[in-house]
């Protein structure tokens, strides 16, 4: 019974990830170069960025470790490599940030918290609730080797980003090199990679949603971020896509 409702509630969420892709087509999200304080009350964008990733990697263990599934070394394999980026991605990253008495909307952290939430119960709980599925070896490689891939495009790109602006800058220049030169958010596109290979390595319809949930919430942001750069610079290279290279 627990497993029907458990189906029930990712169906749910997975619809909701197709409908949060409709409705950002036509809302901007106000965060980083986009951030508005008509969204409400506004708070440290280091402090909101720690504060609305950090439930991810919490939630993700404490359903893991109290799972019922006797855990294999692949089941560690996957928890490694979801800690390895949400590690990164909620105390790495934004202290790495150079972004000193920016601000963002508390209601996009609160939201990011809701999602994080979610989504660290839904991998976290299937995870620790069910036995590994049997995919061919050369797709789980496959999978290890696009996780692997993805998180280095992911952070290679930040650390391009991170460094356009020096200590003391506070205007936006035009990132150059590497995937930069093909696409406007090859940060993006890593992670889109990153989770898909996570979700070859164990298909089921936890790590199935997550994927539906990344290129709900980044393909939308990688378009606003790519019309944010032809508006703001006449000269940004108009043969660059938004997120995947040659595509879109």
């Amino acid at each position: 019974m627990i497993e029907i409702y458990f189906n029930y509630l990712v169906y749910g969420w997975i619809a909701f990830a197709i409908i949060t892709f409709l409705s950002l087509f036509f809302i901007k999200q106000p965060y980083g170069r986009h951030a508005s304080d008509k969204f409400g009350m506004m708070i440290d964008n280091k402090l909101g960025w720690i504060i609305m990733e950090l439930p991810s990697p919490i939630v993700f263990s404490i359903f893991f470790f109290l799972g019922k599934e006797p855990h294999t070394s692949m089941h560690y394999v996957l928890y490694a490599l979801y800690m390895i980026h949400y590690i990164n991605r909620s105390i790495i990253f934004p202290l790495r940030t150079r972004t000193n008495n920016k601000k963002m909307p508390l209601l996009i952290a609160l939201a990011a918290i809701f999602f994080n939430l979610v989504n660290g119960f839904v991998n976290g709980w299937y995870l620790g609730n069910h036995a590994i599925s049997n995919e061919p070896i050369i797709l789980v490689c496959l999978g290890f080797l696009l996780f692997i891939v993805g998180f280095y495009i992911n952070n290679k790109s930040d650390h391009i980003l991170l460094n356009l602006r020096k200590d003391g800058d506070t205007g936006y220049k035009i990132p150059r090199g590497f995937l930069f030169e093909k696409i406007t958010s090859p940060n993006y596109f890593g992670e889109i990679i990153e989770w898909t290979g996570f979700c070859l390595m164990n298909i089921q319809i936890a790590s199935i949603s997550f994927v539906v949930w990344t290129l709900a919430n980044l393909i939308p942001r990688a378009r606003d971020h790519h019309q944010w750069y032809l508006e703001k610079f006449s000269d940004y290279p108009k043969q660059r896509k938004r997120i995947f290279p040659f595509l879109y």
